[in-house]
């Protein structure tokens, strides 16, 4: 389980090279702490939702290999249950991330020109 977890994590680290281009260099006013917040929040929903698709694989490949062990077959529901939650959590963090930005004057994405 944990060389599944560092694995899993590891994969992610080159996209974290490409992180660097999105967010700038200098950060002097406000909508650079925005754009900040939101490239590394949607990067890290990405990652969490990943994760959990990953995890609910995992879960799946060890309830088919527990052949009616039952306690395999609680291991295997256990990680499904917390993939859920996971997927649940991120959705609910993406939401109140949105929802603050439309009640906040001036916090949603800006067009350029507008």
């Amino acid at each position: 389980m944990k060389k599944f977890l560092i694995g899993s994590i590891s994969a992610f680290l080159p996209l974290m090279a490409f992180a660097q281009n999105a967010i700038p260099q200098v950060v002097t006013s406000y909508s650079d702490v925005q754009l900040v917040l939101t490239t590394v929040g949607n990067w890290m929903f990405g990652i969490l939702l990943s994760l959990a698709v990953l995890f609910l694989l995992y879960a799946a490949f060890t309830y088919l290999r527990a052949g009616g062990d039952p306690s395999k077959v609680d291991e295997a529901k256990n990680i499904i249950i917390y993939a859920i939650i996971a997927v649940v959590v991120a959705v609910l963090a993406k939401g109140m991330v949105m929802l603050a930005q439309s009640l906040i004057p001036g916090a949603g994405v800006t067009t350029p020109g507008a």
